[in-house]
């Protein structure tokens, strides 16, 4: 390679390409093109290429290794990233494994539909998934009913019962909109009783005890013992799933083993929707782990019941709602709510298994630090430590870092564009907030780095390892 000052807009060496910027640089194959979607998505597109037009290349990349014969690679990484949690938001992984299942290849389609379970670990993923499919013109056949009614017969009652309470509706779809199009089978009495609350209603489901046992399969006609055998091998992949984290295990939900249960927990749900009466919440939340999206939203400023909320809290909604936990003087200084708030955003098992994405903490740091919600009208008085809390989440929630005791030169881009759009589509987030965070994350473990910014020259940059960003 020549040494000479070559202008960014002429190619180094042979094998460059020109990019969006019209500047060179080296291609990128369309796995990694994947991997960066899935981590990264099309959303609010970037400085120089729109999101319309990024996420159509990023589809042609995906459709092009499909068509190349590396389908199963294909969806073998989105189950990948998606399990691992390497991902921030799940739209992309969504719409890769949609854009899979619609293929015309049989074994990526098949792949794509015995990986729903594991990929769509709540209702929201599941819909998220039907509507891109749908969007993309898949239709109810075969393959996406049996896929779409194992997601239900394959789950353990007692997470049924607290999902679809709490996802009741998500990206246009219903629960009873899903297993009128599904029609899933199952001689389990608490799914059989679960789908005909969903379909009918508490009073319906449970007058409708009483009478003869119907399937919500519309197909009645199926040999018994097949039915049977199946429900023995549901029951033994309901065993392993208990096993599976996913991001609402910390609720640690009240194991339902009876039919009496299931109509105790149901009916306590359908009588909390319209409480008013603090006290009777409390007790609902205590005694059957229920969560914030149970509550009516008239009793959502209450302080008693955020409190007992924050109690068994799960890790990402904790979070996401430090705002209006803040608003409401819930985190006051050194109450007993912020150091557990502080005493659990410290805790980095809690926060691997949860699956709390880096970007995430980014962002609600961001957020949190400015006192105001960037939608809505929230408004609070910042603690400064849950702030700090907050900073060191972010460095705890990269689980595979470590050094590898090399020298790198670590170089900003501080270029006037890298203070233009965001990074996957968060406000709170430019591009240079961003690189500045990732900079942190390997100068703080890497006993050999240096950082330089560079804009049209280089400039050295001198901070500790212990600096906040």
């Amino acid at each position: 390679m020549s040494t000479e000052n070559i202008p960014q807009s002429q190619p180094l060496t042979n094998d460059q390409v020109q990019n969006n910027a019209g500047g060179f640089s080296w291609a990128v194959d369309d796995m990694q093109r994947l991997r960066r979607f899935l981590c990264l998505g099309s959303e609010g597109g970037t400085y120089y290429q729109g999101e319309k037009e990024l996420g159509v290349e990023n589809a042609q990349a995906i459709l092009k290794l499909i068509a190349d014969g590396r389908g199963l690679d294909v969806v073998e990484t989105i189950k990948t990233y998606s399990i691992e949690g390497r991902t921030s938001k799940q739209n992309p992984i969504m719409f890769a494994l949609a854009l899979c299942a619609k293929s015309t290849d049989l074994l990526t389609k098949r792949a794509a539909y015995s990986s729903l379970s594991e990929i769509c670990r709540i209702p929201t993923h599941l819909f998220m998934f039907i509507k891109y499919a749908h969007a993309l013109g898949q239709n109810w056949g075969r393959a996406q009913r049996r896929a779409v009614s194992n997601w239900y017969i394959e789950q353990n009652p007692s997470k049924l019962a607290m999902a679809i309470t709490k996802y009741q509706n998500r990206e246009g779809y219903s629960h009873r909109d899903i297993l009128r199009l599904a029609h899933p089978g199952t001689k389990d009495p608490l799914l059989c009783f679960l789908f005909d609350y969903i379909t009918h209603g508490f009073k319906q489901a449970n007058e409708n005890l009483n009478k003869p046992k119907e399937s919500t399969n519309g197909n009645n006609n199926n040999n018994t013992e097949d039915i049977t055998e199946k429900d023995q091998q549901q029951q033994e992949q309901k065993q392993q799933k208990e096993n599976l984290n996913d991001e609402d295990d910390e609720t640690n939900n009240k194991k339902l083993v009876t039919i009496e249960q299931l109509k105790d927990f149901l009916e306590t749900v359908e009588k909390v929707k319209i409480s008013t009466n603090e006290d009777e919440l409390i007790t609902a939340i205590r005694q059957h782990h229920l969560v914030r999206e149970h509550m009516p939203t008239n009793m959502l400023n209450s302080k008693s019941i955020w409190s007992v909320l924050l109690e068994k809290m799960p890790l990402t909604a904790m979070i996401r709602n430090l705002g209006k936990m803040s608003e409401i003087n819930l985190l006051t200084e050194n109450s007993e709510a912020e150091k557990r708030v502080v005493e659990r955003l410290k805790n980095r098992e809690q926060l691997q298994r949860a699956r709390i994405h880096p970007f995430n903490v980014l962002v609600a740091l961001e957020t949190y630090k400015q006192g105001k919600g960037f939608k809505g009208k929230l408004q609070w008085q910042v603690s400064e430590q849950i702030k700090n809390a907050l900073e060191e989440a972010f460095y705890l929630s990269f689980k595979f870092v470590k050094s590898t005791n090399q020298r790198y030169l670590l170089g900003l881009d501080v270029s006037g564009s890298m203070s233009c759009g965001t990074i996957n589509g968060s406000p709170s987030i430019t591009p240079a907030v961003g690189s500045c965070a990732m900079c942190m994350v390997t100068h703080r473990i890497e006993p050999y780095a240096k950082v330089v910014a560079f804009s049209d020259h280089l400039i050295p940059v001198d901070f500790s390892k212990t600096a906040k960003l």
